[in-house]
């Protein structure tokens, strides 16, 4: 420490202002980029992250009549399942036989169908629609691949 002091002694006053005011730069340059900086960041990240747990929030609450189980006619709207199903089975090329409604259920019995084709036409109905299966019972046909739907009920 002595030699630090004999060397701050030998400089003249002027040298010790400006040895001072480097310092001071110094000193406040550590405490910008060791403590405030980091800090600011973390900040900013956390402030970040809350909004985009906001944002899955309000999405999660836009999509939970679609979650709860009896939410079915909530994400239909005004629409009947009679209007849904005759929309809907045409643009998978999906002939329905027989369309019988039974209170707040439908129930259809369809020709052939492929059933990949048939996947894709209940997807629908289930996820963009809000239509849920209640029932289904399909039978082999002698073209692979090609099933028969005996009963679907839908709700």
């Amino acid at each position: 420490m002595k030699p630090l002091l004999d060397w701050w002694q030998s400089l003249q006053p002027r040298e010790q202002q400006l040895v001072r005011w480097a310092g001071g730069v110094v000193g406040i340059s550590l405490l910008y980029f060791s403590v405030w900086q980091p800090v600011h960041e973390y900040r900013e990240s956390r402030q970040m992250e809350a909004a985009a747990a906001q944002q899955q929030l309000q999405w999660l609450q836009q999509k939970l009549p679609l979650i709860q189980g009896n939410s079915s006619a909530a994400a239909r709207g005004s629409q009947s399942l009679n209007d849904i199903v005759a929309r809907t089975a045409p643009q998978y090329k999906i002939n329905v036989s027989r369309m019988q409604p039974q209170n707040d259920q439908l129930q259809l019995s369809i020709d052939d169908v492929p059933f990949e084709q048939l996947l894709r036409f209940l997807n629908q109905l289930q996820t963009e629609q809000g239509v849920q299966l209640v029932q289904l019972d399909i039978a082999n046909t002698e073209v692979a691949g090609t099933v028969r739907v005996r009963r679907l009920v839908l709700e």
